[in-house]
């Protein structure tokens, strides 16, 4: 099973933060074996942003470096297929939410994530 996973969760995963759902952190170590764990830029982004204004306890270049080490974590860019899967998705979601769940769907995965504007939304399959 593949899996696109949003920033909280991947600093939580790497933390260890009991914040992490159980079944979340089952998704990102059933990887470890099998399948993979595809990391939009557009999460990127926003884990350096967060990291920069202090809102999480990993720097950004730290995050890389934890990304680095696992075979089975696949930066993804954002590209024009991608981009043409966000144009078909309705509803309300806030433009970054709509490219990983674009990603999600480009790449055939689950959506590793707590968001409930997302999850609600019933346009990808998520794991929380």
């Amino acid at each position: 099973m593949n899996y696109v996973a949003d920033a909280h969760t991947i600093i939580w995963y790497f933390i260890d933060d009991p914040r992490l759902s159980q079944n979340a952190r089952q998704a990102f170590e059933q990887t470890l074996t099998a399948g993979a764990i595809f990391i939009p830029t557009i999460v990127l982004a926003e884990i350096m942003y967060i990291s920069q204004k202090g809102r999480i306890s990993m720097t950004f270049e730290e995050t890389l470096s934890h990304i680095e080490m696992y075979e089975n974590f696949r930066i993804t860019a954002l590209e024009l297929d991608i981009l043409k899967v966000a144009s078909t998705i309705s509803g309300d979601l806030e433009m970054h939410d709509r490219l990983i769940v674009a990603t999600a769907l480009h790449f055939d995965a689950h959506l590793i994530t707590r968001d409930e504007q997302i999850t609600q939304s019933r346009v990808v399959n998520t794991v929380w």
